[in-house]
């Protein structure tokens, strides 16, 4: 078989503590402060905190531990992340050839003849990305650049932040991939390294490997990033993943508790915000689930079916209210509670007619609700909101200003 080596260039462009540095610049005081965001666990800090061997995964009590009183601790905003990471995406997408977003906070971008364009040196133009994205998104960015997109992946191990790096040598290559560790390379799970722990201490190991036999001995998938890592364009990034679930959940370790109307409060509070992501994605919803979390770290789980697709937000949150008074157990204490939407389809718009009232206003609902989200993503950490009137005769909502 036959192999075309790559002619182009491919960047690997990767946010530095993303989470940290958007709450930074949401909040400029923040600056050269220990930022945490966290949701039970350090979801994410900046490199100032990192400093200290606090990274992602540490509890929020180690973390307190060490940092003593000096710590800021932040709730997760996943609405404003996105608007920050949307407009990167953006910018990327009308200054590179082409764009294929790998995470919230990182892309595959194409630069091949970009340098060439501004008559500068690949060096100067990776440095004068970088500067530009600093001054427009306000967001450092590290960047890697190679012939291929999983070698360029690869490289991003190597160091930040606000890093640069270009390799487009195989002798390079081999100094690299020599030092590091078959774990490093993406999608190589650990089952496939037990595979191969005899016969590859590191990257550079895997690539000696024979084709044929890589092929005989694991998936397709294994031998397309073989073929990346030796300057072959085998593997594509989908631009769009088909949303399975939904969720939202809260932590309240502070407040163990088993006080059913605090718990049922938290509850709402998660359904109020993931409601506002759901509705904007024009899909219907079939199952619902909560989850209640209790002192020993236990997940209690609970989830129900509709009979049909649906997007009405009193069908939901009356099932959400069901299944929050069919299992609260009054001997548990509970530290977290949660709400998982799935089993979706694409939003199926229905015919009106002026005698189905009740549709009549299905329709209103969603529109109100769209134009609160709107109103949410202008002014940020959930303004205007719904606000239930947990009365046993009904459930209604009105629409209120929160404090």
């Amino acid at each position: 078989m036959k192999f075309y080596k790559s002619k182009k260039l491919f960047a690997h462009i990767d946010c530095d503590s993303f989470f940290a540095e958007c709450e930074i610049l949401k909040n400029p005081k923040l600056k050269n402060k220990y930022v945490l965001v966290w949701n039970e666990i350090v979801i994410a800090c900046n490199y100032k905190t990192k400093a200290l061997w606090i990274k992602t995964g540490t509890p929020v009590w180690t973390a307190k531990s060490i940092l003593k009183d000096k710590w800021i601790f932040l709730w997760v905003d996943h609405d404003y992340y996105t608007f920050i990471s949307d407009k990167l995406m953006r910018y990327l997408e009308e200054n590179t050839l082409s764009i294929e977003p790998f995470s919230i906070d990182e892309a595959f971008c194409e630069i091949t003849w970009l340098a060439e364009m501004y008559k500068i040196t690949l060096e100067e133009y990776i440095k004068k990305l970088q500067k530009d994205i600093l001054k427009i998104i306000w967001v450092p960015v590290s960047i890697w650049v190679s012939n291929t997109r999983i070698k360029a992946k690869i490289f991003s191990k190597i160091n930040k932040p606000f890093w640069y790096y270009i390799s487009l040598s195989q002798e390079q290559d081999k100094e690299i991939f020599s030092k590091l560790p078959l774990a490093i390379v993406p999608f190589i799970w650990r089952k496939t390294q037990e595979k191969f722990k005899y016969s590859c201490e590191n990257v550079y190991d895997f690539i000696k490997l024979w084709y044929w036999k890589l092929e005989e001995i694991i998936w397709k998938n294994a031998t397309d990033l073989w073929l990346e890592l030796i300057w072959v364009n085998a593997f594509v990034v989908k631009k769009s993943l088909e949303v399975k679930s939904m969720s939202r959940g809260r932590s309240f370790n502070n407040q163990i508790t088993n006080n059913k109307i605090f718990l049922k409060n938290q509850l709402l509070l998660n359904f109020n915000i993931l409601y506002e992501e759901f509705i904007t994605k024009d899909i219907e919803l079939k199952t619902i689930s909560i989850f209640m979390r209790d002192k020993s770290m236990f997940t209690n789980m609970f989830s129900v079916n509709f009979a049909f697709h649906t997007y009405i937000r009193s069908e939901i949150l009356k099932m959400v209210l069901v299944l929050f008074e069919e299992n609260f157990d009054k001997n548990k204490l509970y530290r977290s509670t949660g709400i998982v939407f799935s089993n979706f389809r694409s939003y199926k718009p229905h015919q009106l007619s002026i005698f189905d009232k009740k549709l009549r206003d299905k329709q209103n609902n969603l529109c109100l609700v769209k134009t609160i989200n709107k109103i949410n993503q202008k002014y940020w950490n959930h303004k205007l909101c719904f606000w239930e009137e947990l009365l046993w005769k009904g459930f209604h909502a009105k629409v209120g200003i929160r404090k």
